[in-house]
């Protein structure tokens, strides 16, 4: 059964590299490209469904908050 999960995706221009992560099962990656990174966190949760032989462990949620300072960010 396929099902949809959430990544967070990040570059890291200082060392180059992309590093991804799966609230849904607490794992993270790191791959010099996008692709890569994702192909090895999409590993580590195959290896860990087949070992736990569970789909989720954790509940996650996405939570927005307001701050009154800042940096200001910028889109790479």
């Amino acid at each position: 059964m396929k099902k949809d999960i959430m990544l967070l995706v990040e570059e890291d221009a200082a060392s180059k590299n992309v590093s991804v992560y799966s609230p849904d099962y607490r794992l993270g990656a790191i791959g010099d490209t996008e692709q890569e990174a994702i192909a090895c966190i999409l590993d580590l949760i195959d290896i860990n469904i087949t070992k736990s032989q569970a789909s989720k462990r954790y509940s996650s949620k996405w939570v927005s908050v307001s701050l009154e300072k800042s940096p200001s960010l910028t889109a790479v």
